[in-house]
C-alpha cells in the first residue's frame, strides 16, 4: 500500500533510515583510513613490528565502535529522535483520509480529525476500535506482520457497530507504523452523493436541461434533479418511485400511462477507491426533442462536430427536397460523394429505384420522426456499391433539417449472397447427390447382367452386339451419374500425392487435340511448387472440363493459357477472397481469350444442368463436376470474367508438406497388378436390400466356385450368421439399408468374429460412413461395379 501523505512528509519519516545507514558507511571507512594512517607512523617510528601493533590496535578500535553503533540501531532513541511528535501530528491531520501514528508496539501517537469521525471521540487506538476477543488476536498478529515485514492489511468488526466492517491497512517507516482506515460500506458514499446532488450543485443541474438519476447498485433510485421530477410529474415533496421507469434499452422514459418520452442515456459508474467495487451510477438522460432543437450558426448553416467530420462514418446533412447543405470530411473523400457539392441533390447518389424511397424517408426526418431502422440503396458509383443511410433530424432557426449517415455494406452484402448460393448448391448436391444413389444400385444390376450375359455369348453370337449397346449406354449412363457424385462432393476419391507439373505435362497432349489447331495453348509452370494430396483421374477430368470450357467460349479461335504458382497465407490472392482458409496453397490459372461471361450469368454458372450452348450441345454439369471435385478435395475454385475480353478460372488446391512417404507407398500400391485366376473358395454372406444386385452378385461369385449364402437386410444377415453351422470368410454389404444400416451390422457381427472381413458395397463415397467406422477396419467397392471389378475385389481379399 502506497502512502498518501505529501512526498515531502513521506521523505521525512524514511529520513532516519537513510541518515543511519550512511552513517554506518561513513564511519567504518574512517576507521579503515584512520588505522592505515596509524600504521604508516608506527612503521616510521619502529619498524615492521610497530606497524603491525599501532595498526592492529586502531583496527580493534574501529570495530568495537561500529559494532556498538550497530547494537543500538533497534534501540528507541529520545535524544536524537529524527522525527518531531509535533510534526507528526501535523503529517497526519492534514491528510483526508482516516489515520492513526503508532509507535512500534502499537501505542498510539497521532490521529487525524477524519479518524475521530470515523470511530468517535472514545477511540484512542488500534485495540479500541475493534470489537471482539479474536479480532484483539488477530489485530495483535496483523501488527507483529507490520513491524517485522513493512506492510500488511486486515479486515476488523467495528467497535461501535459490529454489524460493520473496516479494513485496516498499516505501513511501517523506521521507528513508526502509519495506519489507514476505511469502512466497508457504500452507504456513506451514496449520502454524499445525494447531499451533492440536492446541495451546493442543484442549481447548476437544474439548468443544463438533463435528467440526473443517483441509482444505488440495485438500481433503486436515490435521488434525482428536478428536470427528472418535471418529467414524471412529481413534486420536490413526493417520495421517488423505487426504479426509473425506463425501457430494457434505455431509449424511452415512461412520464404517464400512456405516453413514452425518447430519451438518449449516458451512464457513470460509481466504485469504491479502496476495493473497486461498484456501489451505484449516475444516469444522464437527454430528450430527443431537446436534441432536434439544438441552435444552429447564426448564418442558418449546420455545424458538423470535428468527431463527426473525421468519423469514418460519411455524413451529410440537407433539406426536405435533398437539397445538401454540409458533408463531412469522410463523405467528400468516399466514391459515393465525390463531386458532391453543397447545394447539389443527395438523390443523385443513389440509383433512380431507391430515391422515391431515400427522398420519403428525408421527409420523415425533416418532420422531427425519427427511425432506428436504415433503408438499402444502391449508390451510383461503378463499379456498383450497396449500402444503407440512417437518419436523424436538427432544428436551425429557420427550417428543420435531415442529417443521413451512410454505411457501404458492398463487401457483407457480397459475403450474404456467397452464402446464400453455398446453401443452395448444398440443397441442389444432397438431391443430386440422393438420386445418383438410387440410379447407381440400378446401373449396378444393369452392367452386371450385361456381364453375365456376355459370358454365355461370345463375340459370334447374334446377340452379342444387343448385349455391348446395353453396356455401352449403361457406361454412359454411369458417367453421368459420377458427375452427379462429383458435384455433390459425394463421389469415392483415391487421393495421392502429386505434382501438379507431371499432371498437366500428362494431359497437355490431350488438352490440345481437344482444343483444335485454331487455339494457342500455352503451360506456364512455376517454380517450387508443392505437391498435393488428390485424385489424380478427378483432377485430370477437372483440368480437361476446363480446357473444353475455354475451348467452346472461342469458337473463331484464340488463346489458352494455364499457369501454375505457389501462394502463402500473407499473398494478396489468398486475402482477396474471404473464404480461403490462410494457408499455403497451389494457385492453377485457366485464361481463356473468349467471349466472357455476363454478369448476370456468373453467378449460375456452377449450378448443374445450368448451361449457356444450345439445345443438345452440352449437360450442364461440366464446371458443376469442376466445383464439386475441386471442394471435396479441400480447395476452392473461383472465376473472374470480362465480355468480348475473356475469362480466368482460379483452382486452389492446399500444399502438402509431408510429401515423400506416401508417394512411395502411393507408387508401391500401383504395381500390385489383380490376380488372373479369379475363381476361389469360401462362404460369402451378401446381405444387400437391392433384389437386382443381390441376385447379380451372388450368381457372379457362385460361378467362381464360391458358396453364396443371402440377405435381404441387416438383421435378416444376423440371423443367418447364427443359424448357419461352420465359418464364414467374407461379408459383403451394402452401407445404406432400411432399420440396420451396413456399419450396424458389421459393428454387431465383429463382436463375435472379430476378424471377418468386410466389403461394403455403396454409391455413396466412401468417406460419407468412414467415420462412422473409424475403428473398423474395411474394403469398400463403388457402385455401379462390375463381374470383374466384383471378382477382383474378392480374390485379392480370400486369395
Amino acid at each position: 500500500m502506497d502512502s498518501r501523505l505529501p512526498d515531502r512528509s513521506a521523505e521525512t519519516l524514511t529520513y532516519g533510515a537513510s541518515t543511519a545507514g550512511i552513517s554506518l558507511v561513513l564511519m567504518a571507512v574512517a576507521g579503515l583510513m584512520m588505522s592505515g594512517g596509524i600504521a604508516a607512523i608506527a612503521y616510521l617510528l619502529g619498524g615492521v613490528e610497530g606497524m603491525v601493533l599501532g595498526g592492529g590496535l586502531a583496527l580493534t578500535l574501529a570495530a568495537a565502535i561500529v559494532i556498538r553503533r550497530l547494537a543500538l540501531l533497534d534501540q528507541p532513541r529520545k535524544a536524537i529522535d529524527f522525527l518531531d511528535p509535533e510534526l507528526v501530528r501535523m503529517l497526519c491531520g492534514i491528510n483526508r483520509r482516516a489515520m492513526l501514528v503508532t509507535g512500534l508496539s502499537g501505542d498510539p501517537v497521532s490521529l487525524n480529525s477524519a479518524f475521530e469521525r470515523l470511530t468517535g471521540s472514545g477511540a484512542a487506538g488500534l485495540h479500541d476500535l475493534i470489537a471482539g476477543e479474536a479480532a484483539h488476536r488477530s489485530l495483535g498478529t496483523l501488527v507483529r506482520n507490520v513491524r517485522q515485514t513493512g506492510e500488511g492489511s486486515g479486515t476488523f468488526p467495528l467497535a461501535s457497530d459490529p454489524a460493520q466492517e473496516i479494513t485496516l491497512r498499516g505501513r511501517r517507516t523506521a521507528h513508526y507504523m502509519i495506519w489507514e482506515v476505511s469502512v466497508d460500506s457504500y452507504e456513506a458514499r451514496l449520502d454524499q452523493e445525494r447531499e451533492r446532488l440536492a446541495g451546493f450543485a442543484a442549481p447548476l443541474f437544474d439548468r443544463i436541461q438533463a435528467g440526473i438519476v443517483l441509482e444505488d447498485k440495485t438500481g433503486r433510485l436515490i435521488a434525482t434533479n428536478q428536470t427528472v421530477r418535471d418529467w414524471l410529474g412529481l413534486a420536490s415533496d413526493d417520495p421517488l418511485p423505487a426504479s426509473l421507469p425506463l425501457d430494457h434499452e434505455g431509449r424511452h422514459l415512461k412520464i404517464g400511462r400512456r405516453r413514452d418520452m425518447a430519451v438518449r442515456t449516458v451512464s457513470h459508474e460509481l466504485t469504491t477507491r479502496e476495493k473497486d467495487r461498484h456501489i451505484g451510477r449516475y444516469r444522464f438522460l437527454i430528450s430527443a426533442e431537446s436534441l432536434r432543437q439544438r441552435p444552429g450558426r447564426e448564418d442558418g448553416a449546420i455545424l458538423i462536430d470535428p468527431m463527426l467530420d473525421t468519423a469514418p462514418v460519411s455524413v451529410a446533412v440537407a433539406d426536405r427536397a435533398g437539397k445538401v447543405r454540409e458533408t463531412n470530411a469522410t463523405m467528400k473523400g468516399a466514391s459515393i460523394g465525390r463531386g458532391l457539392k453543397d447545394g447539389d441533390s443527395i438523390l443523385n447518389i443513389v440509383h433512380e429505384e431507391d430515391r422515391t424511397e431515400l427522398k420519403r424517408h428525408l421527409e420523415l426526418a425533416a418532420a422531427s420522426e425519427i427511425y432506428d431502422r436504415p433503408i438499402d440503396v444502391r449508390f451510383n458509383v461503378q463499379p456498383e456499391r450497396v449500402g444503407q443511410i440512417y437518419f436523424s433530424s436538427v432544428a436551425t432557426e429557420k427550417e428543420q433539417l435531415a442529417i443521413l449517415y451512410f454505411l457501404d455494406t458492398t463487401q457483407e452484402k457480397s459475403l450474404e449472397r456467397q452464402f446464400v448460393q453455398a446453401q443452395k448448391m448444398q440443397a441442389v448436391g444432397q438431391l443430386a447427390g440422393g438420386v445418383a444413389h438410387d440410379f447407381n444400385n440400378l446401373l449396378t444390376a444393369i452392367l452386371g447382367f450385361c456381364d453375365l450375359l456376355l459370358v454365355r455369348h461370345d463375340a459370334g453370337d447374334q446377340s452379342f452386339s444387343d448385349i455391348m449397346q446395353i453396356k455401352q449406354n449403361a457406361n454412359r449412363a454411369a458417367n453421368l451419374v459420377r458427375q452427379l457424385l462429383a458435384f455433390s462432393r459425394q463421389q469415392t476419391l483415391r487421393p495421392k500425392v502429386l505434382l501438379i507439373t507431371d499432371i498437366l505435362a500428362e494431359v497437355s497432349n490431350l488438352i490440345r487435340r481437344l482444343i483444335g489447331e485454331n487455339i494457342e495453348l500455352k503451360v506456364v509452370h512455376g517454380r517450387d511448387l508443392m505437391p498435393v494430396k488428390v485424385d489424380q483421374g478427378q483432377l485430370e477430368q477437372v483440368i480437361i472440363n476446363l480446357a473444353v470450357n475455354a475451348r467452346d467460349a472461342m469458337p473463331e479461335g484464340g488463346r489458352l493459357e494455364i499457369r501454375t504458382s505457389s501462394i502463402s497465407a500473407d499473398d494478396p490472392f489468398v486475402q482477396k477472397y474471404d473464404i480461403v482458409e490462410p494457408g499455403d496453397y497451389v494457385l492453377i490459372e485457366f485464361e481463356d481469350t473468349g467471349c466472357g461471361i455476363p454478369k448476370e450469368v456468373i453467378g449460375k454458372i456452377f449450378e448443374p444442368f445450368f448451361t449457356t450452348k444450345e439445345v443438345g450441345q452440352g449437360t450442364g454439369l461440366g464446371l458443376a463436376t469442376v466445383y464439386g471435385i475441386v471442394k471435396q478435395t479441400g480447395g476452392y475454385v473461383f472465376v473472374e470474367s470480362e465480355v468480348g475480353v475473356g475469362t480466368t478460372f482460379y483452382l486452389l488446391l492446399k500444399g502438402y508438406a509431408q510429401a515423400g512417404e506416401e508417394v512411395a507407398k502411393a507408387q508401391v500400391g500401383e504395381d500390385e497388378g489383380p490376380a488372373r485366376d479369379l475363381t476361389g473358395k469360401g462362404v460369402i454372406l451378401i446381405v444387400e436390400d437391392e433384389d437386382p444386385v443381390r441376385m447379380f452378385a451372388s450368381r457372379a461369385l457362385a460361378n467362381k466356385g464360391y458358396t453364396i449364402l443371402e440377405a435381404n437386410s441387416g438383421e435378416a444377415g444376423l440371423e443367418v450368421i447364427e443359424s448357419h453351422d461352420g465359418p464364414i470368410d467374407l461379408l459383403i454389404s451394402d452401407v445404406v439399408m432400411p432399420n440396420m444400416d451396413g456399419p450396424t451390422l458389421v459393428k454387431t457381427v465383429r463382436e463375435t468374429m472379430p476378424h471377418l472381413p468386410v466389403i461394403f458395397v455403396s454409391g455413396y463415397a466412401e468417406d460419407v460412413f468412414r467415420q462412422n467406422l473409424e475403428a473398423e477396419d474395411f474394403h469398400f467397392l463403388p457402385k455401379p461395379f462390375s463381374l470383374k471389378d466384383l471378382a477382383e475385389k474378392v480374390k485379392s481379399i480370400l486369395g
